[in-house]
């Protein structure tokens, strides 16, 4: 009972981050389904660890999808920006979907928590937003997505914690940044989990708990919450002004960044 309560809690807190921000949800998945695993469960912690990040891929894909669904209703998605990064974006998800087990983390765990707050800093300081939009070539904007899916694929994420202050960086206004963000977001869950899948497959283990490396009831109480307030949350963002959700998605980063720091 007190597992289910923990999803339920984390899953409203998800649907607010995935409405406001675009992410996925991943920052709070892996480490409270993994934590759930090795506690109320006893769970090795580094067969724990792997299920969390695949639940939250796999979670991701349900709430990348309303996200994206509502983002879209109100405007705030451009699809032209997703075909633009959408090539390098499924090619690294896959990759770390298969490979996921054989990539040290660490490294890339380091680099993005400094990647954190130095965007966070240059968020503060950036306070004009133009008209057009300044993003790179074909090849160095899929070069950009190939690596982004595969940092938010090991730590289990969507994406959008990478996705949007680059957006923002290259004069794409937050709003716009944040629903683009959340439909990349939705295929990196979506290549990275049937990747994942295929690799349990071929893997000859038998988790009675899962399906795949996927924890159901994390997925029932956890992500199922969550749309009630992504809906929610996806309209209070037209009420917000531009400068404070580069503010506040700044705050975001820098917290991110000092839990990953300590954790």
């Amino acid at each position: 009972m007190a597992e289910i309560i923990i999803f339920i809690f984390s899953g409203v807190t998800i649907g607010i981050a995935a409405g406001l921000f675009g992410l996925g949800g991943g920052l709070i998945i892996v480490p409270v389904v993994t934590y759930c695993l090795v506690y109320f469960s006893g769970t090795p912690f580094n067969e724990a660890i792997i299920i969390g990040v695949s639940t939250s891929l796999a979670s991701i894909i349900i709430t990348g999808a309303m996200a994206a669904y509502a983002h879209t209703k109100n405007h705030n998605v451009d699809y032209s920006v997703v075909k633009r990064f959408i090539p390098g974006l499924i090619m690294g998800s896959v990759a770390v979907g298969f490979f996921i087990k054989n990539i040290p983390g660490d490294f890339l765990k380091h680099i993005f928590i400094l990647y954190a707050f130095f965007i966070a800093f240059k968020l503060i300081k950036h306070q004009k937003i133009f008209k057009q939009s300044t993003l790179p070539n074909r090849w160095l904007s899929n070069t950009i997505s190939f690596l982004f899916s595969i940092i938010s694929g090991i730590v289990g994420i969507g994406g959008a914690t990478l996705f949007v202050p680059f957006f923002i960086k290259n004069n794409i206004a937050p709003k716009l940044a944040i629903g683009t963000s959340s439909v990349l977001g939705f295929f990196i869950g979506l290549c990275a989990s049937i990747a994942i899948y295929i690799g349990y497959l071929s893997s000859g283990l038998n988790n009675q708990i899962t399906f795949g490396f996927v924890y159901i009831p994390a997925i029932l109480f956890l992500t199922f919450p969550s749309l009630i307030f992504i809906k929610l949350s996806a309209g209070w963002l037209l009420k917000l002004d531009d400068l404070l959700i580069k503010k506040l998605f700044s705050l975001l980063l820098i917290t991110i960044g000092i839990l990953m720091l300590f954790n």
